[in-house]
């Protein structure tokens, strides 16, 4: 629970709580008069570990949107996950998963994330088709070098290139795609090249995807949700949940509220998805 200060009573440090709670983020009920924000008075962010090659983390898009939306004042860190450590080709995970498809019909069900592009490519990798590769570090590098050219955007890039690969059925790790992509926030694609060939881009890589395993430790999975306040971590959702459940969860921790985590539909390390 946040500490209130010397001198206060608890019922004046949890109306203090409330309060900060309602200025970060947007509330159904207008906020009562004479209401005073204190978003600066205390630094906190969210922390989302996430992995484009994770369906789940595609679908959860959707309602980071939605949160981030409803609370602008805000900030949110995101690191890049490992969930493909080893290069996988489509064709290798259709081997793999011989209901891939059923899965990722409940995917769409589940989430409302279109995914009939990407299965039309999943269907021809192998067949004649491109068979493209899927591998965390490598995606993990061009975001790093697109978050050090363009800050401030972490999770529209991220965004990017799960929609990119899920939505769009492009190959996120084609370096024609990759610079198209970085154009989106103005990025000269020479300029995106070269950073991704530049070895302070890669140790940020790197560093990042080091510590989203240690955070994550023996429970690797994607996506995770945090809110990091007063040097303190608290895990609000891992896996797959709906908007309900995590800004549920969001404002009882802003509030210094201990109910728990959520945990739903998830990718593991493994490359496998459950749920």
């Amino acid at each position: 629970p946040l500490s209130v200060g010397c001198g206060v009573s608890r019922r004046m440090g949890r109306l203090w709580i409330e309060t900060l709670a309602s200025s970060l983020c947007q509330s159904p009920l207008p906020p009562e008069r004479g209401e005073v924000s204190t978003v600066k008075e205390i630094l906190m962010n969210l922390l989302y570990l996430s992995d484009v090659f994770c369906p789940w983390c595609y679908g959860f898009g959707s309602v980071m949107r939605r949160i981030l939306a409803e609370c602008p004042d805000l900030p949110v860190r995101v690191l890049g996950g490992d969930l493909m450590d080893e290069p996988l080709t489509l064709s290798e995970m259709k081997e793999e998963h011989p209901s891939i498809r059923e899965f990722f019909a409940r995917l769409e069900a589940t989430t409302g994330q279109p995914v009939d592009t990407f299965l039309g490519i999943l269907d021809g990798a192998g067949s004649g088709g491109p068979d493209w590769r899927m591998c965390s570090p490598e995606i993990g590098l061009a975001l790093a070098a697109l978050k050090t050219l363009a800050p401030g955007h972490d999770v529209d890039q991220l965004e990017a290139f799960q929609r990119a690969f899920y939505g769009e059925g492009r190959d996120v790790l084609d370096p024609a795609v990759q610079r198209d992509i970085a154009l989106r926030w103005g990025v000269d694609p020479v300029v995106f090249d070269a950073a991704c060939a530049d070895r302070a881009v890669r140790e940020r890589a790197e560093r990042e995807a080091v510590e989203a395993a240690d955070i994550m430790g023996e429970f690797r999975l994607y996506p995770a949700l945090y809110l990091e306040k007063d040097g303190g971590r608290e895990l609000l959702t891992r896996g797959y949940a709906p908007y309900e459940t995590v800004r549920a969860r969001l404002d009882a921790a802003l509030a210094g509220e201990r109910e728990g985590f959520a945990e739903g539909a998830a990718c593991g390390l493994d490359g496998k998805c459950c749920g």
